[in-house]
């Protein structure tokens, strides 16, 4: 009996061994691809952590920076206690410049007196006077009864004249700041009792409105930068402590604190005095690392300070 032979054009299977040399050969093909992908992949990953531990330092930075701007001229300070780093400022709520020189004829008085009153007594040790311009920002007064130690203490919002931070000219130890007792968008009452008067005349006539200290606290320890407010405004730095010291102790349970940021690894906190002509500036080098992914970023910025009280 005749037997055709199969036609060429008949479909065969693939045979056991040829199954076996595709998935030899795909899985080379496969290793080759993983292997020439693998670094541009993991380039990639690294950015994009990298880009989130710079995102969480520049917003932290960013923070600070515009606060520090603020600061009443000659405040600035830092000091070091340990593993904490702190920076500290008064925080300028408003300011301008106060009338020195009575008005002319037909003024209208804003003190409730006669215009001349309206200048600012430099032989009194309580007193209104004009604020030339507005304030954009109305402070916390105490009225009646208000002195120096109600600012001091947080009671009220500060008066601020002629800030130098030297002997005789120093906020922080209390030689011209006031309490403010009332105030309008163009007047301000003030108290600077126990003292007699504001020691120092503002050449330009220029006030700063204090409303509460901050400082900022960087403690590698426990990796976190935090923000401080509403404590006393204390003629020593303070540094925030384990539990149980006093630097903060007279508002201990008033003052507010804040974590800035975490992760922090490092950090630096430097003040480079103004002169007569360039201002002050205030440099800030921090450290965000996260260990999970063994990655760390170190961002440094600038912020200029204005120095002329």
């Amino acid at each position: 009996m005749f037997t055709p032979h199969p036609s060429p054009l008949t479909p065969h299977g693939f045979t056991l061994i040829e199954m076996v040399l595709v998935i030899i050969i795909i899985g080379i093909m496969a290793g080759v691809m993983f292997t020439i992908l693998r670094g541009p992949m993991q380039q990639y990953v690294q950015v994009q952590q990298r880009a989130t531990l710079v995102d969480i330092a520049e917003t932290a930075l960013q923070r600070m920076t515009r606060e520090v701007r603020l600061a009443v001229p000659n405040t600035i300070r830092i000091s070091s206690s340990g593993a904490i780093t702190s920076l500290e400022f008064l925080r300028t709520l408003d300011g301008g410049r106060y009338r020195d020189k009575p008005h002319g004829p037909g003024a209208t008085p804003v003190c409730g007196g006669p215009a001349a009153q309206d200048v600012l007594s430099f032989s009194a040790s309580n007193d209104c006077f004009e604020v030339l311009g507005t304030l954009l920002n109305l402070p916390a007064t105490g009225g009646g009864g208000t002195t120096r130690s109600s600012c001091l203490q947080g009671g009220t919002d500060c008066l601020v004249i002629y800030n130098t931070g030297q002997v005789g000219a120093n906020a922080y130890n209390g030689d011209n700041i006031a309490g403010i007792a009332a105030a309008t968008v163009n007047s301000v009452t003030f108290d600077i009792s126990p003292l007699a008067k504001f020691p120092y005349q503002s050449p330009n006539q220029r006030f700063q409105i204090v409303d509460t200290p901050v400082s900022f606290l960087c403690d590698t320890g426990t990796g976190e930068i935090l923000r401080l407010d509403n404590y006393n405004v204390l003629a020593v730095q303070p540094i925030d402590p384990p539990p149980g010291s006093t630097d903060f102790t007279a508002t201990s349970t008033t003052r507010n604190s804040n974590l800035l940021v975490n992760q922090v690894s490092a950090c630096s906190f430097t003040y480079t005095a103004g002169t007569a002509t360039r201002a002050a500036m205030v440099t800030l080098q921090i450290t965000i690392r996260d260990d999970n992914l063994g990655q760390e970023v170190t961002l440094l910025q600038q912020a200029h300070v204005d120095n002329q009280p």
